[in-house]
């Protein structure tokens, strides 16, 4: 009986180590005390680093790095002065574009050709017709033709001659001068009336078919290279002490009822 006793109490002590020995165990390992209730590690957030550079020397005028929330001088989802490209959190800037460049050539210079020109009208660089005209009667319209590759002055009027015996020199009227020296480009031409008849005054006229023209320098006195020639489409009745002219003209409207 006391052999059964002291089995059952030392059953009873084993039994009672053990759970001492499963209970302190319990306060050194896992135990019941879960991982997910501890408190976390502490952490500290790095931010992000800024890859916006500061602009160099060549781009501060015209870029700078962008970002979502880019200002300044750059353009993110800004824009300012300069060009650029951003994305979140960085962005590169780019030089703004070079202006395009101007051709440093100077502009050719425009042809001279309204400068000035002293080379007269003459029989070598222009061709003559004389026709007479129905109205006023009596009249001769003169035209002189620039067939040169050059400008030519008409200066001054026409020296007329109908005959190699004229009796006196064909008058002038002054009241038909220009405003300005008639100037003739290549094809251009100019024009004189001719009255061959006026008041009677008993001189005898005679009969012309032809005309020959003398041409004046600047100084409107002189002769100036070699005449034109010029026949007449039908025979005209001249007195030379009656007859008169006009100065060259540019426009024929100016004379055509003179």
């Amino acid at each position: 009986m006391r052999t059964n006793f002291r089995i059952a109490a030392a059953a009873t002590t084993t039994l009672v180590a053990a759970l001492a020995l499963t209970a302190c165990g319990g306060g050194g390992g896992s135990g019941d005390t879960k991982a997910g209730d501890r408190p976390a590690a502490s952490s500290v957030a790095t931010p992000a680093a800024d890859d916006a550079q500061a602009p160099s020397a060549n781009d501060s005028a015209g870029s700078t790095a962008g970002d979502s929330k880019a200002s300044g001088s750059g353009t993110g989802t800004s824009t300012g002065t300069g060009t650029g490209t951003g994305s979140s959190g960085s962005g590169s800037g780019k030089h703004a574009a070079a202006p395009a460049k101007t051709d440093s050539k100077p502009a050719k210079k425009p042809s001279s050709g309204g400068g000035v020109v002293d080379t007269p009208c003459t029989g070598a660089n222009v061709k003559l017709t004389a026709t007479p005209v129905t109205r006023p009667i009596n009249h001769i319209l003169l035209t002189v033709t620039n067939t040169g590759k050059t400008l030519c002055n008409a200066y001054n009027a026409p020296s007329i001659s109908f005959s190699k015996d004229a009796q006196s020199p064909i008058q002038i009227d002054r009241d038909t001068i220009p405003q300005a020296v008639v100037t003739l480009s290549p094809g251009a031409s100019a024009y004189a009336m001719v009255r061959t008849l006026g008041e009677d005054d008993g001189s005898k006229a005679y009969d012309a078919d032809h005309v020959t023209v003398y041409f004046h320098g600047r100084s409107g006195n002189e002769s100036t290279g070699p005449s034109a020639y010029a026949a007449l489409s039908k025979h005209v009745a001249v007195v030379d002490s009656q007859a008169r002219a006009t100065y060259w003209q540019s426009d024929l409207s100016t004379i055509d009822s003179w």
